[in-house]
C-alpha cells in the first residue's frame, strides 16, 4: 500500500474529527453531548462493533494467532511500564503529573481511533484481530488505568471490580463463543448488528474531536515534555514493538495490528480521569489534543512500515 494510499484513508478519520472539532466549536451541541455519545458509542457501537469482527471463521491458526496477541499485548503492556518509569524519573515532574504521563505512555486511544484506523487498513479481519489483541489493554485500563490516576490524592486506591464486567467485555465473550462454536445469530440480528458497527469509523473519531474542541486550542502547545511523552507514545514505542516481532518471525497482521494500536495517541480518557480523580486535567487534555494532531503525520508512516 501507498503512502498516498494510507495517508487518505488516515485524512479521512481526521477529517471526521474535524467535524466532530468543528460542530463543539460552533456550539452546535453542548459540552454534555460528547459525553452522551461517548456512552451510546462505548456501551451500543463498541460491544455491536466487536460480536460483528468476531463472527469470523474458525480455524486453529486463527485461534493460535489470537492467543499470540494477547501474549504480545501483555509484553507490549510491560515494556511500556518500564519506559513510563524512566520517562518521569528523567523528566523530573510532580506526581500528578506523572500520573497523566504514567497513563498516557500506557494506554493508547484503542478504541475511538484504534478501531477504525485498523478498520480502514485491515478490514473485517483487522477489526477481528484487533479485538482480541485488546482484551488484555480493555481489562488494564480499567483497573491498573484507574489505580495510576487516583494515586497522589487518595491514601489508598481501590480497584472497581465492577467496571471491569462492561459491554465492551461482555461482548468479547459473546463474540469469542460465537467464534469458537461457529455460530450466528439469525440474518436480522446479524444484519442489524452489521450495520451498527458500521457507525464505528465516524462516531469514534467525531467524539474525538468533539473531546479536543472543549480544550483551550492557544495555551495546548506550552509544555515541551508533552511533546517527548507524545514521541514516545507515538514513535519510539510502536518502533520497538515493530523491530521487536520482526526479530521474533512474526509476519502480516500478527506485526500490524500491534504495532498499529501502539502507534495510536494517548487514550482520550486521560483528562476525563485526572478530572474525576482530582488529578491535572489540563495537562491530561493537552498530552490528547497534541498526541492526536501529531499521529495525524506519525500514523501513516508508522503504517506503511508494516503494511
Amino acid at each position: 500500500m501507498s503512502f498516498l494510499t494510507t495517508f487518505n484513508q488516515i485524512l479521512v478519520l481526521f477529517i471526521l474529527l474535524m467535524v466532530g472539532f468543528t460542530v463543539r466549536r460552533l456550539n452546535l451541541v453542548d459540552s454534555s453531548f460528547s459525553k452522551n455519545l461517548s456512552n451510546f458509542v462505548f456501551n451500543i457501537v463498541f460491544p455491536a462493533m466487536i460480536i460483528y469482527s468476531m463472527d469470523y471463521p474458525f480455524s486453529f491458526k486463527t485461534l493460535i494467532d489470537g492467543i499470540w496477541l494477547i501474549v504480545i499485548s501483555l509484553g507490549i503492556v510491560i515494556f511500556s511500564g518500564v519506559v513510563s518509569i524512566v520517562t518521569v524519573k528523567l523528566l523530573k515532574v510532580d506526581r500528578l503529573s506523572e500520573n497523566v504521563y504514567h497513563f498516557g505512555i500506557l494506554f493508547s486511544n484503542f478504541s475511538f481511533m484504534g478501531f477504525p484506523v485498523t478498520s480502514a487498513l485491515y478490514g473485517k479481519e483487522g477489526m477481528f484481530y484487533t479485538s482480541i489483541f485488546i482484551i488484555l489493554l480493555r481489562l488494564l485500563f480499567n483497573t491498573l488505568g484507574v489505580v495510576i490516576m487516583q494515586r497522589g490524592q487518595e491514601n489508598t486506591v481501590k480497584i472497581d471490580f465492577k467496571s471491569i464486567i462492561n459491554p465492551p467485555i461482555v461482548a468479547v465473550v459473546i463474540g469469542l463463543i460465537m467464534f469458537l462454536f461457529s455460530l450466528d445469530f439469525p440474518k436480522p440480528i446479524s444484519m442489524s448488528i452489521s450495520m451498527i458497527a458500521s457507525t464505528i469509523t465516524p462516531l469514534g473519531m467525531i467524539i474525538v474531536g468533539l473531546i479536543l474542541a472543549n480544550e483551550k486550542f492557544s495555551e495546548m502547545f506550552s509544555n515541551y515534555k508533552v511533546y517527548v511523552v507524545s514521541f514516545i507514545r507515538l514513535v519510539f514505542l510502536p518502533l520497538c514493538v515493530l523491530l521487536v516481532l520482526k526479530v521474533l518471525g512474526f509476519e502480516s497482521l500478527m506485526i500490524g495490528i500491534p504495532v498499529i494500536i501502539t502507534a495510536m495517541p494517548m487514550a482520550a480518557s486521560a483528562s476525563i480521569l485526572a478530572e474525576k480523580y482530582n488529578g491535572n486535567s489540563y495537562l491530561g487534555a493537552q498530552c490528547v489534543f497534541i498526541s492526536t494532531l501529531l499521529s495525524i503525520i506519525t500514523i501513516p508512516l508508522i503504517a506503511l512500515l508494516v503494511i
